[in-house]
């Protein structure tokens, strides 16, 4: 019935996939908010190093 009900088969790997989608998404998302936060500071005039945090690792 739940096959009937979501219309799709459940797969392990469809949800490693799923999961994969989400953090990329979180990612862009954090992106997307320094970019704006370097661009308000640009606009602002500040100059110097942008703060730079520390990276994930690449995913397998």
């Amino acid at each position: 019935m739940g096959k009937a009900l979501l219309g799709t088969h459940t797969t392990p790997g469809s949800l490693r996939l799923l999961e994969e989608v989400r953090a990329l998404r979180a990612r862009v998302e954090e992106l997307e908010q320094a970019l704006a936060e370097a661009e308000a500071a640009r606009d602002a005039g500040e100059r110097g190093a942008l703060r730079v945090e520390e990276r994930e690792p690449a995913r397998t």
